[in-house]
């Protein structure tokens, strides 16, 4: 049965499954599911309740299936090796939306009395039934769960609680706090937005607490030198046309923020050392940021082209953050053709990975043109404030003496995985060892090969302090046209584009490698728990790209097998192991042994030719403070040791952003990539097209 007759004739379903919470326990589902041709749509990633196993997950997929496959069946597919479905139920493919749409719907509908309130929760909740109920004589002031977690009892007032039942599966903490987001929404609307303080109200001392950075995240203040400048952001082109004026102001986009700052604490955090490198720093978040400093007005001069706009960005790219600040800018950027404007934002590696990157962006910017509403900050919001330089000190020299006992633990849970960790496969003799070390530990040696060494490229000369940058979109319809046409993902389209794109400059340049060159896929390792906590939660997943190949088809049939055993090494480590690895390198000295390690990688062992990186993002128009939002592309980091060219792409409101970062003493033509991008979607589209006839 092909894809457009599923679509036209099969169900929608909406299944709720508890998984194992281990790896690879999601990609089996997936694998169950398409053998027996079904669509899966989304996957929603839910709080785990009371109710739930320990040790697991809770998932919601929504799928489209064949006409023939009814709900047992379904559940049958998804029930199996540490998965278990706990509830199906029919869905409509118009419900796909997040959960602060989902919100925005339902108080739309009781606002202008389409539905009564009771309606909107039971719709908000996909439930059976909603009443008004008194509250019982021990009263309760949270959400309370049956013990299968099929009714939840949600409190109103301290007379009255909201008792929600439903049969199909059990409810979720997550979804559950919706209703009071709904209840808000719907109650007595507010008197407009006031002028925003120029300070946000802060919590008394005593509700301070602590927070110190990870072994992974101060790697990133370690490496950074005169050259490597590690911080992330993005180049967010905007449309203000709506906006009385029609143009978005720098104070405009301060107070916006200044109104959300208790929403976003790495805005608000502030680098406190430990004296002597002892330990690991700390965060501090006491005091409010400057905004007149960290978010500035620039303009560009007529004609404000897209080259001038890149120039620009890339000479604020290669400026170092002031570490005794918040590690944060942003610059509303104007004087662009057409009277638009962009917002470049960067934010230390340290604060954020791609994820906790996109949350905080997510907390700036809104569904509609009008900003939302934000609560003030509450009294019982948790600040962390530094521990006392003697604290410090005496925490510092207790873990330094503790220190080896724990890399003796950690160095149990990495020799097992000692070829997973970046650059450790390409040295002399790795392999060997990392094989006798998995017998001696009786592990099983796997037998999917690994990227080896990679080959010399000119991505990985010296890199200097100067930067260049360049973006494309291309329609994300062209990308899924290919991918539905040749069985791929969008991962692999999007890979695809990059390897012939990247063949195509170093066949220009007179530099292509015989062999595959290596790249570095940075992946998200964030738990459903540490969303929301910022940090880094990361690892890197190396694969080779079939750069060497000159036949565009036999290149296409090469790029999937690659990926899946990327994937499938990947799956097999650890998710910790990179945190366990960086944890064994001493802080002494404020990382004066990372940068030595880092150098002599350089020399010995590079680790990748470069870094491609593919984050997905909203699929529907956001906004800056009333401006809408056109694209998004991604500004990333290079290095010696990660190559002198990073491609980072974010999918947005029906197309893929590119944003390429390189050096230009290494690549004179970054905006060259653009053209190569174009020239390989279109390449890919005509295979996917002989492609479909020789399947007809």
């Amino acid at each position: 049965m092909e894809w457009e007759q599923i679509f036209d004739e099969g169900h929608t379903w909406r299944v709720r499954a508890q998984l194992a919470d281990r790896p690879g326990s999601l990609a089996q589902v997936a694998a169950r599911l398409s053998e027996r041709r079904c669509n899966l749509l989304s996957v929603t990633v839910l709080p785990v309740s009371a109710w739930a196993e320990a040790g697991s997950v809770m998932d919601e997929f929504v799928l489209r299936a064949p006409i023939e496959l009814d709900a047992t069946d379904i559940a049958a597919l998804i029930t199996g090796d540490g998965v278990e479905c706990v509830g199906i139920t029919t869905a409509s493919v118009n419900g796909l939306v997040d959960s602060e749409t989902a919100v925005l719907r339902a108080g739309l509908a009781a606002l202008t009395g389409k539905v009564p309130v009771p309606d909107a929760i039971t719709r908000l909740l996909n439930a059976d039934s909603v009443s008004l109920e008194t509250m019982p004589d021990e009263p309760f002031d949270s959400v309370v769960l049956s013990e299968n977690g099929h009714v939840a009892h949600i409190p109103l007032d301290s007379r009255h609680c909201i008792v929600a039942i439903r049969e199909w599966a059990p409810f979720a903490d997550g979804e559950v706090a919706r209703v009071g987001a709904l209840l808000d929404l719907v109650s007595e609307p507010e008197p407009p937005l006031p002028e925003a303080p120029r300070s946000v109200a802060r919590v008394p001392e005593a509700a301070c607490t602590t927070r110190q950075l990870s072994s992974l995240d101060v790697q990133f203040l370690n490496a950074e030198n005169d050259t490597t400048f590690l911080h992330v952001g993005g180049l967010t082109l905007l449309d203000p046309s709506g906006l009385p004026g029609g143009q978005l102001t720098v104070d405009e986009v301060r107070n916006v923020i200044r109104s959300r700052l208790h929403l976003i604490g790495p805005l608000r955090w502030r680098l406190r050392k430990v004296p002597l490198g002892l330990d690991f720093p700390y965060w501090d978040d006491t005091i409010d940021p400057d905004l007149g400093y960290h978010i500035r007005a620039i303009s560009v001069p007529a004609p404000g082209t897209e080259t001038q706009l890149c120039d620009l960005v890339a000479e604020l790219s290669a400026q170092q953050l002031d570490r005794s600040r918040p590690l944060w800018e942003f610059y509303l950027i104007s004087g662009l053709e057409d009277g638009k404007q962009a917002l470049y934002s960067k934010v230390h590696h340290a604060v954020i990975d791609g994820v906790s990157g996109a949350e905080v962006m997510a907390a700036v910017m809104d569904l509609t043109p009008e900003p939302f509403r934000v609560p003030p900050a509450s009294e019982t919001v948790t600040q962390h404030a530094a521990p006392s330089m003697m604290s410090m000190l005496k925490t510092g020299a207790m873990k330094s003496a503790l220190r080896p006992v724990a890399s003796a633990r950690q160095v149990r849970r990495v020799v097992p995985h000692l070829l997973d960790i970046p650059g450790v496969g390409a040295l002399p003799g790795a392999a060997r060892a990392g094989r006798g070390a998995k017998r001696l530990l009786r592990r099983t040696v796997e037998s999917v090969p690994r990227p080896g060494t990679p080959p010399k490229v000119v991505f990985n000369e010296r890199i200097t302090a100067a930067r260049s940058f360049a973006y494309a979109s291309v329609p994300l319809s062209d990308v899924k046209s290919v991918k539905n046409a040749l069985g791929f993902t969008v991962n692999d389209v999007v890979m695809s584009l990059c390897t012939t794109a990247l063949r195509q400059w170093l066949l220009d340049h007179d530099a292509l490698p015989d062999a595959p060159i290596v790249v570095g896929m940075p992946v998200s390792v964030r738990t459903a728990e540490q969303h929301g906590t910022a940090g880094n939660q990361i690892s890197f997943m190396p694969t080779t790209l079939p750069t060497h190949e000159p036949d565009p088809k036999r290149r296409l049939e090469l790029i999937r097998p690659v990926l899946n055993a990327a994937k499938t090494r990947f799956s097999s480590a650890p998710a910790s192991l990179l945190h366990d690895v960086t944890a064994m390198i001493p802080q002494l000295l404020d990382g004066i042994i990372t940068r030595t390690v880092f150098r002599a990688a350089t020399s010995i062992a590079m680790p990748f030719n470069l870094l491609i990186s593919n984050v997905p993002g909203p699929q529907l128009p956001l906004y800056v403070a009333g401006a809408r939002v056109l694209a998004n592309y991604p500004v990333s980091v290079i290095s010696d040791i990660s190559g002198a060219i990073n491609i980072t792409v974010m999918s947005y409101d029906g197309h893929l952003d590119f944003g390429i970062l390189a050096c230009p003493s290494v690549i004179p033509d970054v905006e060259s990539f653009r053209h190569y991008l174009e020239q390989a979607l279109k390449e890919l589209r005509v295979l996917a097209e002989v492609d479909t006839l020789s399947v007809n």
